[in-house]
């Protein structure tokens, strides 16, 4: 498995990413809208795309943080689901994964 220190290096950088593009999602979300009545239908389409892109990575934000408690905790790369290991490839693919393949399914 790969060493623990590099994992949490990179799921902090993951992590960092992410909180900045959400408050850039936030600040953009928060901007007013446009005098224009078409011009206000597009931007409001626009904030529903924004506000799914804020959703999804907030969701991917509360799982690293997750996964960074269990390197923490040295319990990172057991599924929290069944007790087993994770495997690696699993974890390569998404380094902040819970629950092995089975688990999740």
């Amino acid at each position: 498995m790969q060493d623990s220190a590099i994992t949490k290096t990179e799921l902090q950088t993951r992590l960092h990413s992410l909180e900045s593009k959400v408050s850039e999602l936030e600040g953009n979300l928060r901007s007013g809208h446009s005098a224009n009545f078409s011009e206000q239908a597009a931007e409001r389409e626009n904030d529903e795309v924004m506000e799914r892109l804020e959703v999804e990575a907030l969701g991917e934000v509360v799982a690293i943080r997750n996964a960074l408690d269990r390197i923490d905790a040295d319990t990172y790369g057991i599924c929290t689901g069944c007790g087993e290991d994770i495997s690696e490839k699993r974890l390569e693919i998404l380094p902040y994964a819970s629950c092995c393949v089975t688990c999740a399914k």
